[in-house]
């Protein structure tokens, strides 16, 4: 039996698989010969948001060899705690430690390193991540800014440092609230509510830089008691990378 047979037996059990690439590499391929049913995704890999985990996700190469950090950030935001992956790439041993991941074994098959390996069964940040976007409504920029220009629109809430929002710019009419303050400016309970959040039921959408701390914060206003959350998908480089518009950022009310 070869190195490939021998793992492909092993994952067999697996009833549910995830590629994240184009699924025809020798392991999806043959995991379907094995009866697994093997889901694809493709696509914008920092911002991919599956509504369901697996135990067992394989990563392909992708088209562009600097994206493969991204591509198993991605996987091991949706692989369950204790799951296994499949890494097809010859970086193995550095994503390996970068991830916090268990070595199972390796071996090459048609000129490509096939990495086994697993995740922790420890909750980690991705595991928060993913609980999360499962519960906040996720907004794409282009469905945000349409919102923005109807009567009821939501108030972004940018968490973004002031050294950011200099970077970058800011989304027009959105107030500045950065992570560390929160949950301290939108409860009303702190007696220091931001003027612009007037109600529990009010539309938010927050905004961060990559759309990932924005998702936490959105999960954490849901556990005030605030009932219409949501964060932006990609944030602000999304929003910079679809052409929209940004304005220069007031930082003149950071302290009221």
């Amino acid at each position: 039996m070869t190195p490939l047979d021998a793992l492909l037996s092993q994952l067999s059990r697996h009833e549910h698989a995830l590629a994240l690439g184009a699924g025809h590499s020798v392991v999806a391929e043959g995991l379907r010969l094995q009866g697994v049913a093997v889901v694809t995704a493709r696509g914008d890999w920092p911002s991919i948001q599956l509504p369901q985990r697996y135990s067992l996700a394989i990563v392909e190469p992708p088209e562009h060899a600097d994206h493969v950090a991204a591509v198993v950030h991605c996987a091991v935001q949706h692989v369950e705690p204790g799951g296994q992956l499949v890494l097809l790439t010859d970086a193995g041993d550095t994503l390996i430690d970068r991830f916090d991941l268990r070595d199972v074994g390796r071996f090459t098959v048609e000129g490509i390193d096939v990495v086994h390996c697993r995740r922790t069964d420890r909750t980690t940040i991705h595991d928060k991540v993913f609980a999360a976007r499962s519960r906040v409504g996720r907004v794409t920029p282009r469905s945000l800014a349409a919102r923005l220009l109807d009567p009821d629109a939501p108030v972004v809430v940018d968490t973004r440092t002031a050294t950011d929002r200099d970077r970058f710019g800011v989304i027009a009419g959105s107030i500045h609230v950065p992570r560390t303050l929160v949950e301290w400016h939108l409860d009303p309970a702190n007696g220091y509510r931001h003027g612009a959040v007037t109600s529990f039921d009010q539309p938010l959408v927050l905004v961060c830089n990559g759309g990932y701390s924005s998702s936490l914060a959105a999960d954490s206003l849901l556990d005030l008691g605030f009932t219409d959350v949501s964060d932006l998908i990609g944030g602000i480089r999304a929003w910079l990378d679809e052409g929209l518009d940004v304005v220069e950022p007031d930082h003149s009310h950071l302290d009221l």
